[in-house]
């Protein structure tokens, strides 16, 4: 059965997407992008445009399921709250349109995509970019780790049904993994990329 993920890393001034589906032998890239305020706008004229930008992206490509980034540590106070009102934003559009959305910390993403938690954007942007077959990296930053919440999400939904839980958990991936032909062909992608 194939399922259409889109990927979300909110952000006010660069709001990272990106479109897999699965199904086939390996997950494909359907789009990625990015959605832009000017820091010159209001927080509400910012949270207008990417709630119409979002709404735009779930029409055209009509996802099952929404995975988001969810915010884990902030120390600047007024950027976590700015980014919380982006997530809302988004969080509040998947439930209208009745989408199944999936939340992971950046290091539960890097984990399931790189192999570490701690690893560098170079290192998940070379695991998407591997992963999908894309002849080149995925830009921005922000699209590339959209991309890599989509095959995340991608994955989550039968641990979900395996766990009872909507997050991944490192004993429920474990069991799991050797099951999944998608999982197989993650990490042969990551083997590959390494040698």
């Amino acid at each position: 059965m194939s399922m259409r993920v889109l990927g979300l890393d909110p952000g006010t001034a660069t709001f990272g997407w990106g479109v897999v589906e699965t199904g086939g032998a390996r997950p494909a890239h359907v789009a990625h992008g990015a959605l832009r305020t000017a820091a010159t706008l209001t927080l509400g004229a910012r949270l207008s445009i990417l709630r119409d930008g979002v709404t735009a992206l779930i029409e055209e490509h009509r996802p099952d399921r929404i995975a988001i980034e969810r915010i884990f540590s902030q120390s600047n106070v007024q950027s976590a709250v700015a980014i919380g009102a982006v997530r809302g934003v988004a969080l509040l559009i998947a439930a209208d349109y009745k989408i199944e959305v999936v939340e992971a910390t950046p290091s539960e993403m890097k984990r399931a995509i790189a192999g570490e938690g701690r690893a560098t954007k170079a290192a998940v942007t070379k695991a998407i970019t591997k992963l999908l077959a894309l002849q080149t990296a995925p830009t921005p930053d922000d699209a590339a780790d959209a991309l890599a919440l989509a095959l995340w999400g991608a994955g989550a939904r039968k641990l979900e049904h395996r766990s009872g839980s909507s997050r991944l958990d490192r004993s429920a991936s474990a069991a799991v993994a050797a099951e999944s032909g998608y999982d197989r062909a993650v990490r042969a992608a990551l083997r590959a990329g390494r040698s």
